[in-house]
């Protein structure tokens, strides 16, 4: 039987690799200024170090300090000492202790006002350390802030929406992918989770996390889905807009937003994209695009998730218990439907150019009576394109501006006004009040 060579760890490593260096210089008698001249030579030179992929060069002072310290005591003197050296090392023991002890008897007061008192109070001088060192110090000590209601001690209970299409959960995960040459690369997967039964009606992986991603992965879902009776959203800026609260309202879904920091709210959510990781996105290979993670997502859902028993089911299958439940439930949005819960009106001014601008382009109305007046313009939540440019509730003709074209184009004369019947002249009215008075 054969005993495998043993495998020194780290610092045995590096501490070989720099006796490699200098260590025929320990055998030898150098003249004076020979050891010198050796490490400049030496110092010229470029090695790898052991666990990384680049070489480098040293300076030859740093090879003179590797020299005296294997001659004084072997290559253990070479094995690189650890730095760390603990938090608020300039405080004593008892402070930090004492320290640690304000913290666990106050586990939601802030760093900064636990510092402010432990100065009031004689604890630390001013100065002596910063908030951002007493934060280390806390977290070493597993005595890390809590929320100041409690999050960790407020009653909690198991609850379960009554049937499926009752509840849809919606987050987003943020997923990195290595490129080729080893960059890592974000990419925010869109996800939907129906309470009741955890089935996924839409998982997908986008380059950016904004309001109308979310739109559009929420729409691929209610194309194929029954819409749910509520949708269950945490206070990210992509599901705080109005565009969706507007869109849930015409479509009779209740929107729900999570308590801010209470992440143990939305714990369904937050298991599968635990899962999510485990079992897919954490192996994705180098190199992957987008349309690669999307198919890897749709795998995943397909061949593992849907499929494979749920403990929080009894051994049931997302899939079975959503299929079952969507017997009772009605039908699917259509297109026409969504498209008119997704279209947004804002107001502009019309020039008297007859013109008005919309996120820089600039578009022209026809009608002389609309110049300096208010009109509606209903754009798509989508591309953010006008559709109807509507006054007094009557569309109104216009399209994009081409000036050039313009130069062109006959204008349309205003139509003179009509012979005054009535004697209007204010200045007139002004000079035989001024007479009267001064008679």
């Amino acid at each position: 039987m054969s005993i495998p060579p043993p495998t020194p760890d780290r610092a045995e490593a590096i501490a070989l690799f720099r006796l490699g260096i200098i260590g025929d210089l320990l055998a030898r008698t150098l003249d004076p200024g020979e050891l010198r001249d050796e490490l400049v030579a030496r110092a010229a030179l470029r090695y790898r170090p052991p666990g990384t992929a680049a070489s480098r060069s040293f300076h030859w002072k740093t090879l003179q300090s590797w020299y005296y310290a294997a001659k004084r005591g072997g290559h253990r003197r070479l094995m690189p000492a650890s730095r760390r050296k603990g938090y608020a090392v300039g405080l004593t023991a008892d402070q930090r202790q004492l320290l640690v002890q304000i913290r666990r008897e106050h586990p939601s007061a802030a760093t900064g006002l636990i510092l402010d008192v432990a100065v009031h109070q004689g604890i630390v001088a001013k100065d002596e350390v910063s908030p951002s060192t007493v934060r280390r110090l806390f977290a070493a000590a597993g005595v890390s802030r809590t929320a100041a209601s409690g999050a960790d001690r407020r009653e909690r209970r198991r609850w379960d929406a009554g049937r499926v299409g009752a509840l849809w959960h919606g987050d987003v995960c943020h997923v990195w992918v290595r490129s080729l040459a080893g960059v890592p690369r974000k990419v925010f997967v869109h996800g939907l989770l129906d309470d009741h039964a955890r089935f996924v009606p839409v998982l997908e992986a986008r380059e950016a996390e904004q309001e109308v991603d979310m739109l559009s992965v929420f729409c691929a879902a209610l194309l194929r889905y029954p819409s749910p009776d509520a949708l269950y959203l945490d206070n990210g800026p992509c599901y705080r807009g109005e565009t969706l609260a507007l869109a849930c309202a015409r479509l009779d879904i209740r929107l729900v937003h999570a308590q801010p920091h209470d992440p143990q709210a939305r714990g369904k959510m937050e298991r599968f994209w635990r899962t999510l990781r485990q079992r897919c996105t954490d192996h994705l290979p180098p190199g992957a695009t987008l349309q690669d993670v999307n198919a890897a997502l749709r795998a995943f859902l397909d061949a593992d998730y849907h499929v494979r028993p749920h403990a929080g089911l009894m051994g049931e299958t997302p899939t079975r218990r959503f299929h079952a439940g969507l017997r009772e439930l009605g039908r699917a949005r259509t297109a026409a439907e969504l498209a008119d819960a997704l279209e947004v009106t804002v107001t502009r001014r019309v020039s008297n150019a007859l013109t008005l601008s919309l996120e820089g382009t600039i578009f022209e109305v026809r009608g002389l009576h609309l110049a300096g007046k208010t009109v509606q313009v209903v754009l798509d939540a989508f591309t953010g394109a006008p559709l109807r440019v509507l006054f007094d509730q009557k569309p109104v003709a216009f399209g994009h501006c081409d000036a050039a074209a313009n130069r062109h184009r006959r204008r349309v004369e205003a139509t003179p006004p009509a012979a005054p019947t009535v004697p209007f002249d204010p200045i007139a009215a002004l000079l035989h009040k001024a007479r009267q008075e001064r008679s």
